[in-house]
């Protein structure tokens, strides 16, 4: 008896307000690290839509030690427990009342003290003042932009706050599998997702996912895996997927655990097109459609069009409403990189245009979107969104209004010349965003090889992954904010490719922010759709405006995918490689053999890289890395001097490790023919 009097004194003490509704707080925890999550629990009482600020508005108003006054928004909360039942997710739900949460992230060591508030047709109730201690530690903070075409991530080292650099290296693994493809109704789910993490941490710092799509994670939409009385729930508007969103806390702070940031994907084309039975996973069966039949803004909402979606007022409304749930939920989260709106948008179209007016109108719901995030996130996560193809330029007006500007690109390698290669594209491709787009950073969030809507196998005629290898340290250097996103995860899993981005990651992080003077350079020469490098030897790079430093790639071409398969398998008449050719089971392409590994395509080391505005004499100092490694080969750094040869431009020339590309003994030293290169001026 005295225990319950005494729980009953304690929650009337944190209890303010008249209603038999007011704030009853059940969490606060009294000390957070800095970047930590401080998470709030809080009970408000029965609502008809949580969802809505227009029926319950909650938040909490944060001071920082130094006086700063911070808005966090609270949200509904629903307790799940997942478990793991042989090797798919089981879910089960665990009620503790109509619970509430705030989740803050602190970034200042010190006392913080905050008010909650709750705002319905009654009118406003307030806590009493909390108060918590945020401790000194060294922690990584949140992802920012740095300039117009690089990103950099808060931190706190040594009890004082800095900023680093962060260069984005990583696949999508927009969704989880399932055990059961047909029905989708046995889900990896969570462990799906523990999988990749575990897999790709040290690897990796980075993965895009997707926040809604029916048969996977997604907050609205018919339930994937059907319920106890064999029909489908379907949530919406003020019944968002509680279940759903438990397995997004996982992802997130699991992600987290193993230093991966995240880009969250709030809408794709597929939830919106006509076309049903789209096949998923990697058996080729056709899951339960997600399509617009299926899409409740068409069946509960009734909207006469996909295309409503971007101006009826009750979409916008609704859509605003999830976006603030969003926001709310896991805005906290330091390794959210960015909330991408829309999944090739213009993919809806099915390939038909897409009118003039409607366009206008995806554009302005983009606009009202992102100035809506911005009264809402705290942490000013950058935003970005991708467009697809199509009849799209006035699409593109959007980007404007971005933070981060968005392309996906697909090629299909095998049917390419032996002089086309992938990191071509990628570098081609992001010279021009940068050209429409200079003041804003670019990423190419998906790329792979394939097109036409069927995937070669190309990952049992490139098991190595050379050509994804050569892709990322390319498009590393292409002036983009990182390397581009490998699109197949489950081939990346098949082939334990994940140590493939290990040296991009290593690498790139040595890197301090790169000023967005900074431009992509190649020293290859177009003709026609391909480029030819002088001494065969492939580069691209970046420099500043100053000309003090140039880092790069640099690959003997022999080594481009492309080239190693005309060395092993049968070339068609039509001078493209044979999809279901002949191949050499023992060439180079299948067993990176040492023995089939093709000799140096050229008896030349010299790398020419031009100079500007510095003077003939100047020194460089050349540093050489392993591109397996992205570690620095001590035993190859030299110093070089700027030359002006007679009748020619002012230039440096640098020299292929000789360790790797041994031209007197004719082979190669490494799996991939090439290394990376940080030049910089010695007076530095």
């Amino acid at each position: 008896m005295r225990k319950a009097l005494l729980l009953l004194s304690l929650m009337a003490f944190v209890t303010m307000g008249f209603s038999q509704t007011a704030i009853l707080v059940t969490n606060v925890p009294s000390t957070v690290g800095v970047y930590d999550k401080y998470e709030i629990s809080f009970l408000l009482g029965t609502y008809d839509n949580p969802y809505d600020p227009e029926v319950i508005d909650v938040y909490a108003d944060f001071i920082s030690p130094n006086g700063r006054s911070v808005r966090s928004i609270g949200f509904y909360y629903e307790d799940y427990i997942l478990t793991k039942k042989q090797n798919y997710e089981v879910s089960q739900y665990r009620r503790e009342g109509d619970l509430w949460k705030i989740r803050f992230t602190p970034d200042t060591p010190g006392r913080w003290t905050f008010v909650i508030h709750a705002i319905d047709k009654d009118g406003e109730r307030i806590s009493k003042e909390l108060s918590f201690n945020c401790q000194s530690k060294d922690a990584e903070g949140f992802i920012q932009i740095a300039n117009s075409k690089y990103l950099k991530r808060e931190a706190f080292v040594n009890s004082q706050r800095k900023s680093h650099s962060f260069y984005p290296v990583g696949p999508n693994v927009p969704w989880y599998e399932a055990a059961d493809h047909d029905k989708y109704q046995k889900p990896y789910g969570i462990y799906d997702y523990k999988k990749y993490f575990e897999s790709l941490s040290g690897n990796a710092n980075y993965v895009r996912i997707w926040l809604n799509r029916y048969q996977f994670l997604s907050l609205y939409g018919p339930e994937h895996a059907g319920t106890d009385d064999g029909k489908t729930k379907m949530y919406f508007d003020n019944t968002l997927n509680q279940k759903d969103a438990a397995e997004l806390d996982y992802i997130v702070e699991n992600a987290k655990e193993h230093n991966i940031a995240l880009m969250m994907c709030i809408f794709n084309f597929r939830d919106f097109i006509h076309k049903s039975g789209t096949p998923t996973g990697t058996n080729g069966k056709t899951a339960r459609p997600s399509d617009w039949t299926n899409n409740p803004f068409n069946v509960i909402l009734g909207l006469p069009s996909r295309y409503d979606f971007f101006s009826d007022p009750q979409a916008i409304r609704i859509t605003k409403n999830m976006i603030r749930y969003i926001v709310a939920r896991w805005g906290y989260a330091t390794n959210v990189l960015c909330w991408e709106l829309w999944n090739e948008l213009a993919n809806m179209s099915e390939g038909e245009d897409i009118s003039g007016e409607i366009q206008e109108d995806m554009v302005r719901w983009h606009i009202q979107m992102v100035d809506y995030i911005h009264t809402l996130d705290p942490y000013r996560h950058p935003i970005s969104t991708s467009l697809g193809s199509g009849n799209i330029d006035t699409l593109r007006k959007m980007f404007y209004n971005l933070d981060i500007v968005q392309d996906h690109n697909y090629q299909n390698i095998q049917k390419a010349k032996s002089s086309e290669q992938f990191s071509n594209v990628l570098y081609k491709e992001t010279k021009k965003a940068r050209r429409d787009y200079p003041d804003k950073p670019f990423f190419m969030g998906e790329f792979a090889f394939g097109q036409g809507g069927t995937r070669p196998k190309y990952e049992d005629k490139d098991p190595w992954g050379i050509d994804l290898h050569n892709s990322l340290w390319s498009s590393a250097f292409s002036g983009s904010m990182g390397p581009a996103s490998f699109w197949y995860w489950e081939v990346l899993d098949k082939k334990n490719w994940y140590g493939l981005f290990r040296p991009v990651t290593v690498f790139m992080h040595s890197l301090p922010v790169l000023s967005d003077s900074f431009t992509a350079q190649t020293t290859g020469s177009e003709r026609g759709r391909s480029l030819v490098f002088p001494n065969n030897l492939e580069t691209y790079y970046l420099v500043n405006a100053d000309y003090d430093t140039l880092v790069g790639w640099c690959q003997d071409t022999v080594f481009s995918y492309q080239s190693l398969r005309h060395l092993t398998d049968r070339k068609g008449n039509n001078g493209h490689f044979v999809d279901d050719g002949v191949f050499d089971s023992n060439g180079y392409v299948y067993t990176l053999n040492p023995a089939k590994r093709p000799a140096p395509s050229s008896d030349d080391n010299s790398i020419v890289l031009p100079i500007k505005n510095q003077p003939r004499g100047t020194e460089y100092l050349v540093r050489w890395f392993d591109a397996e490694t992205g570690l620095e080969l001590v035993e190859e750094a030299t110093t070089v001097t700027v030359r002006r040869p007679l009748f020619r431009s002012k230039r440096i020339t640098i020299q292929f490790p000789s360790s790797i590309r041994d031209v007197e003994g004719g082979h190669i030293n490494n799996t991939f023919g090439d290394a990376v290169f940080l030049v910089t001026k010695k007076s530095l």
